[in-house]
């Protein structure tokens, strides 16, 4: 078996695995990069960029049906998928920028499309290679979630990655999870004409999320025709008459959903199966590699980021850790360490629904004395004239501290917007510079301004009665 050394090996070529390999041999280290399927790994080949990619089908095919509100008709729109999934494909290639493979050889990174194990703690086992290195990334990524439902896998199913690349769409589904994956994906089946029925096993979908934005986003979707199926504890799935049905029980009652195909969207779990941890010293639990919070695993030489950690999977979290590996990897000197005090996330729906930091709910039961101030859209004149005005802008802040200690907002653009408020978080600004600093007319901004005037208002007012007594 032939034997390599390197400075860095980084097992898995996402976007956090890419990253820090390119700045490796952009400083001159010698990096082998092992991947054995796709450059990109999960977000840019079968997750957050051709989903958003559909999204936006979806809501050209949504606005169309609805042209007519202002003042443009239509004589009707057909959902043309080959060319739906041309289009998603294109994307892709573009964000890609050309061949991803001869792009990172280019860069002068070996990269080896196999299985990469570790065979101790510095040497990893590669196809028929064996190479041992300085340092080791492990960026291995995650994978969807199936739960153990009797006659799933005889049925058949299909998860968020194959739903990118279906040959076509099926007349009906159901979605059995009602997070962040299986709501994003219940719209855009409904906006391409699918009759889409959604299960959750709680009251609730998203339930991480401020309960009013929530609640009006799944009125949105149900009014798009979204059937909302809670409480529901999925137990088998049948076939019957070339239909595929799900059984489960909800209240001790059994429930029966029959659809033309089944979507799991019951969450993801990382990779860290037949990696060789334990032959390397590295240890995991259920949700993932254990690492510290300079992103190094209970191997010294060994160094792991992204969905594979189980900490917040998100792709700009994986970015993030990407860079806090990068320092302690490659640079000398006192170590950077991951703070995930402040971490946005977006669910991709129309509107799109944000969130950063705490709900009301939990700062309060957190022991903060809290002031909320909101601004809904159908206030907001860019919001108008958009034809956007559902949702609104929710701030929580501390009033002791002026603090923000939370943002919640469901409307147009909601990712973009939630990003001013994170800034403040990390900064450890006071709620005051929002509502001191101007804003741009007409914008969807000015909701962030407004719900931030009306927080400091309340503040004032409470001050100025005080002194009043």
């Amino acid at each position: 078996m032939p034997s390599d050394a390197y400075d860095l090996v980084v097992i898995g070529a996402g976007a956090a695995g890419s990253s820090v390999a390119t700045a490796a041999a952009g400083r001159g280290f010698a990096v082998a990069l092992i991947e054995e399927w796709k450059v990109g790994g999960t977000c840019l080949n079968v997750g957050c960029d051709p989903t958003k990619a559909l999204v936006r089908c979806a809501e050209v095919a949504h606005l169309a049906r609805i042209s007519s509100r202002f003042g443009i008709r239509s004589s009707g729109v057909t959902v043309d998928w080959p060319a739906v999934r041309a289009y998603v494909d294109e994307v892709i290639d573009r964000i890609r920028g050309g061949d991803g493979e001869q792009n990172l050889r280019d860069q002068g990174i070996t990269l080896i499309k196999e299985r990469g194990k570790f065979l101790d703690g510095n040497t990893v086992q590669a196809g028929r290679r064996r190479i041992s290195a300085d340092r080791f990334l492990v960026a291995t990524g995650a994978r969807p979630s199936v739960p153990p439902i009797e006659g799933l896998d005889t049925v058949g199913y299909i998860t968020s990655q194959d739903a990118v690349e279906l040959d076509r769409l099926p007349g009906s589904v159901v979605i059995v999870g009602a997070g962040l994956i299986g709501v994003e994906f219940a719209q855009i089946f409904a906006r391409l004409g699918v009759e889409v029925t959604l299960v959750g096993n709680r009251e609730h979908i998203l339930p991480r999320e401020e309960p009013e934005l929530r609640d009006a986003l799944l009125r949105i979707l149900q009014r798009e025709g979204v059937r909302w199926v809670p409480r529901v504890r999925v137990e088998r799935a049948e076939e019957y008459e070339g239909r595929k049905v799900v059984r489960g029980a909800r209240d001790g009652e059994p429930v029966e959903i029959e659809a033309e195909e089944i979507m799991i969207a019951t969450g993801r779990v990382p990779n860290i199966a037949d990696l060789g941890l334990e032959a390397a010293g590295i240890q995991a639990k259920d949700h993932g590699i254990i690492v510290d919070s300079q992103l190094r695993t209970t191997n010294p030489l060994v160094y792991a980021v992204g969905d594979v950690t189980g900490i917040y999977m998100f792709t700009h979290v994986a970015d993030y850790q990407a860079r806090v590996a990068e320092h302690n990897l490659l640079d000398e000197g006192e170590p950077a360490r991951a703070d995930y005090r402040v971490v946005p996330w977006v669910t991709y729906t129309s509107p799109e629904l944000a969130r950063v930091g705490l709900t009301e709910e939990e700062a309060r039961a957190g022991g903060y004395d809290v002031v909320t101030g909101t601004m809904p859209f159908a206030e907001v004149p860019r919001a108008i004239t958009l034809d956007e005005p559902t949702g609104l802008v929710k701030l929580v802040v501390d009033r002791a501290e002026r603090a923000v200690l939370g943002c919640h907002i469901l409307g147009a653009h909601a990712g973009d917007l939630i990003a001013e408020v994170a800034t403040v978080m990390e900064r450890r600004i006071p709620v005051d510079a929002i509502a001191e600093t101007i804003h741009p007319y007409p914008t969807l901004s000015e909701g962030v301004f407004w719900a931030a005037f009306e927080v400091v208002h309340d503040l004032l007012d409470t001050a100025q009665a005080y002194l009043a007594r």
